[in-house]
């Protein structure tokens, strides 16, 4: 039950940054998408520490499980 859940909320995720991307591509860009947000997010040395960190703490909380 909790496993079917977990995945659920992680299609939910998807689909969000699927939407951020349509949207992105049909505001002819005037909205970032989902990579540029990550980039500017990564912009500065410990930003891209956070990304990473929460990289790996997804990684072993959803594939290593």
């Amino acid at each position: 039950m909790i496993r079917t859940i977990c995945y659920g909320i992680w299609a939910v995720i998807a689909l969000m940054v699927v939407w951020c991307e349509v949207i992105s591509i049909y505001s002819s860009r005037r909205i970032p998408g989902f990579v540029r947000m990550l980039e500017t997010l990564a912009a500065r040395p410990y930003r891209t520490a956070v990304l990473f960190v929460g990289w790996m703490w997804i990684g072993w909380h959803f594939f290593a499980r």
